[in-house]
């Protein structure tokens, strides 16, 4: 079995993996996300082992003082409490290369199929501000490429009044999707863990 630090610099890829990791999720309890484990294995684990092959780089984007069993540097949000727009600022801000592969750590069945299809489809779309997937009429925002050319809107979003929305970051910079069928892969691969319910959910197979 290929250890962490060797999947770590496996890949030549030009892209940084961002894992938004969260802090204390008060939805479970006050928890860390991040910590949550899964049939013995924490959810951070679960994703950086799906997908960190993929990149050059792994950073992690997390708000709390506890160690995470991740070969990664970690970073906090530069804009406090400001949900995952933060967490996006935050890896646009820290990361190495222009274009950051963010992904939620709630995401325990992350496919690395899907995240290949973005990055390959990305390099023939270099103009693109950001490429996330869509399935049916909702993209899925937490697991794209957004480029380090839209700090300042990132920023004029989280300097302004109203929600820190990303949905609205999406439709202010140039955004292009993979659009994909609506399959049980497909919706199980973007699953994500918010509640108690959701862990229950897990425990009894989707």
């Amino acid at each position: 079995m290929t250890s962490s630090s060797d999947i770590h610099h496996k890949s030549e890829t030009p892209v940084t993996l961002a894992i938004l990791a969260g802090g204390k999720a008060s939805r479970l309890g006050g928890v860390s996300k991040a910590l949550i484990e899964i049939n013995g294995q924490s959810l951070i684990r679960r994703v950086y082992d799906s997908l960190a092959g993929l990149f050059s780089e792994v950073i992690v984007i997390y708000n709390d003082s506890l160690h995470l069993p991740v070969e990664a540097k970690v970073y906090s949000d530069i804009y406090k409490e400001t949900g995952p727009l933060g967490g996006i600022h935050s890896a646009l801000k820290h990361a190495t290369f222009r274009d950051v592969f963010i992904v939620s750590v709630d995401m325990p069945f992350a496919s690395m199929y899907i995240a290949n299809q973005i990055v390959s489809r990305r390099s023939k779309n270099p103009e693109s501000d950001i490429f996330v997937p869509k399935v049916g009429k909702y993209a899925e925002p937490l697991f794209g490429i957004y480029s380090k050319s839209i700090i300042s809107q990132v920023e004029d979003i989280l300097n302004g009044e109203g929600k820190f929305s990303v949905s609205r970051l999406l439709e202010m910079c140039s955004t292009c999707f993979l659009e994909l069928p609506l399959s049980n892969e497909v919706e199980k691969a973007f699953f994500n863990i918010n509640t108690y319910e959701d862990l229950m959910r897990l425990k009894v197979g989707l």
